[in-house]
């Protein structure tokens, strides 16, 4: 009766056991999921905020170079005295509307970037 015992104690250790081995191998799967999660919504926040900067740098440089190139204009005598205002008006407006802009792109390109599907890098053969 001692080896009848000891055998069904012995069954429970081989279930639990492997229990323990499917259910690691779960939450493992889980852990990675997570991570492989997190580092894509890092990376699709860090090019968003790249984006952004981008943007802005360029749409401020375009509305300096404008503002110039108009200020220039009314030195040159080629622009009239009173047109001036008028038209660093539509400068400015043009420049606020793209600033504007910039959020919207930048939350598109964030979401674009989470739902891209993941590819995965296969190696290229090496070239001889």
């Amino acid at each position: 009766m001692a080896t009848a015992a000891s055998k069904r104690t012995g069954d429970k250790v081989s279930r639990r056991a492997n229990g323990t081995s499917n259910s690691k191998s779960r939450n493992s799967g889980a852990v990675h999921e997570l991570l492989v999660h997190a580092t894509r919504v890092q990376l699709a926040t860090l090019t968003s905020v790249s984006k952004f900067f981008v943007g802005w740098t360029q749409s401020a440089d375009r509305y300096a170079q404008a503002v110039s190139d108009e200020l220039l204009s009314r030195a040159h005598g080629k622009t009239a005295k009173h047109e001036l205002l008028g038209r660093l008006a539509t400068v400015s407006s043009r420049h606020l509307r793209e600033v504007t802009a910039l959020p919207t792109d930048v939350v598109s390109h964030f979401n674009s970037e989470l739902t891209k599907e993941t590819r995965s890098r296969q190696r290229q053969p090496a070239r001889r």
